[in-house]
């Protein structure tokens, strides 16, 4: 009797190792690098009350230098409302 309980209970075993182990294995793609990524920046827009303009530079929140395009400050987008989060370079 107990042989037949092992020879069950050794497969489901296998098999719930199998699965907890693939599930602390598992690359998480879902991080992106900003700091290599082109991403959407925004200028303001020099008339008040317009929303701000949308460049595409390669820039990301953390950074040494201040991100700049034609001499205009680039930000990011917060809530899709407001552009006032910098945006940095690394050296």
């Amino acid at each position: 009797m107990k042989i037949q309980k092992f020879k069950f209970l050794m497969p489901v075993i296998a098999i719930i190792f199998a699965f907890t182990a693939s599930a602390f294995t598992t690359p998480n793609h879902t991080n992106v690098d900003d700091d290599f990524a082109m991403i959407t920046g925004y200028t303001a827009n020099t008339i008040p009350g317009q929303p701000c303009q949308s460049v595409n530079v390669d820039c990301s929140v953390g950074g040494d230098e201040l991100c700049t395009v034609n001499g205009e400050q680039v930000f990011r987008l917060l809530n899709g409302t407001s552009c006032i989060i910098q945006l940095k370079r690394t050296n």
